[in-house]
């Protein structure tokens, strides 16, 4: 497993005895390893920003002795703060939530639930169109299935699915075909693509690419959301086309959210360096640069920020920092297939800033947001009426 892996599998409460300790002896391996594994937990973190570090400590303490027993206690004297850093990683795992201890001890009464409200997360799904024309419904239940593609062999597991290239000669007709994945609503999905490519995909997004990439370039279409980890190879440059609009690396980790339906396409670049070309101007982003494009305008902003904040999504947590709630419950309703209709103009400019794990039930979130906001969720004919609460 790697590092995204762990953190899913803590995330989602899947993670077994073998892997705890198999985690526990590949943070002991270097402190590279820890480095990378706080990484990904710097986003987490930023919701404890709050929390008196006793309380933190006792937390982590009471977490370490549960799931990791194969580290003497006597360590725990001398642990660095990246073990707790993923002590709290677990206690999202097993709590749920810890931006609840950053609340005031007394709480209001919660929302009223109903059956709409209690609508599960979403989960591990997508169907495959090969270019032949066949239908593949892929989920995480298979362990192990093969499936005859022209040109490729395809290999599904528990993770995800594989596209390996296979070393007989093809005639060339069989291979100038294109696959696509098909995330729907309320889904989620990790592909790897023939070139050794790592692509996660977010709900309601699809991507199309070829059998067989071209001799001079890599290129794939893609409509949604999703976060590349991109094979470097000098000769062959990697083409994300979304529209008009085109993102061009050699190798490289970045984030595009490009959504037919929304206004505006976002590129996010975690490390390495694109080009984002926008109607015949090219914007070339470095690390930690985010670039967004205005679908009517036309406008690009670029703008320095929180790269792993936009990632969170990948690693199974929601993440709306100062998040206004009209995009929120966008993000929601592609995640829960849930229908929000704002009631009135001031819940629609009210902002909303915290973290919880996707796999929550829709009515934990709004609780989450309706405790700290001044908002109100209604359930209405299977839609949720948003509106601003009376004091």
């Amino acid at each position: 497993m790697d590092i995204d892996e762990w953190i899913n599998s803590y995330l989602s409460g899947k993670l077994s005895e073998k892997e705890r300790q198999e985690l526990a002896r590949w943070l002991d391996v270097s402190p590279e390893h820890k480095s990378m594994f706080c990484k990904e937990l710097r986003m987490r973190l930023r919701v404890l920003a709050a929390v008196k570090n006793s309380r933190l400590e006792q937390m982590c303490d009471e977490v370490w002795l549960r799931v990791l027993p194969l580290v003497k206690r006597s360590r725990r004297k001398i642990i660095s703060w990246w073990v707790y850093a993923a002590c709290v990683v677990l206690v999202v795992g097993l709590g749920g939530l810890l931006f609840w201890f950053l609340q005031p001890d007394v709480i209001e009464a919660p929302v009223v639930l109903s059956n709409v409200l209690q609508t599960e997360a979403g989960n591990t799904k997508a169907v495959l169109l090969t270019s032949i024309g066949e239908k593949i419904v892929l989920t995480d239940s298979v362990l192990s299935h093969s499936v005859e593609i022209p040109g490729v062999g395809l290999i599904q597991d528990s993770l995800g699915v594989r596209f390996v290239e296979e070393e007989e000669s093809i005639a060339q007709e069989d291979t100038m075909g294109w696959n696509t994945i098909i995330v729907p609503e309320r889904g989620e999905y990790f592909v790897t693509l023939t070139d050794g490519t790592r692509v996660w995909m977010n709900s309601a997004s699809k991507l199309e690419f070829p059998v067989r990439f071209a001799e001079n370039c890599r290129e794939v279409h893609l409509e949604g959301e999703a976060y590349f980890e991109v094979t470097p190879d000098t000769q062959k440059p990697f083409l994300v086309n979304m529209g008009e609009k085109q993102v061009r690396v050699l190798g490289t980790s970045f984030n595009v959210m490009a959504y037919p339906e929304d206004n505006k396409t976002e590129v996010a670049l975690l490390q390495g360096k694109v080009s984002f070309d926008v109607a015949g101007k090219v914007f070339v982003l470095n690390p930690g640069e985010i670039a967004t494009a205005e679908r009517v305008k036309g406008e690009v902003m670029i703008r320095k920020g929180d790269v792993a904040t936009i990632l969170a999504w990948k690693s199974g947590v929601f993440n709306f920092e100062d998040m206004d709630l009209v995009e929120l419950t966008v993000k929601l309703s592609r995640w829960y297939g849930v229908d929000f209709v704002f009631e009135d103009m001031a819940a629609k400019e009210l902002r909303f800033s915290g973290a919880v794990t996707k796999y929550r039930s829709l009515d934990y979130v709004l609780d989450m947001i309706a405790q700290t906001t001044n908002v109100e969720f209604i359930e209405n004919q299977e839609k949720i009426i948003i509106r601003t609460r009376e004091r």
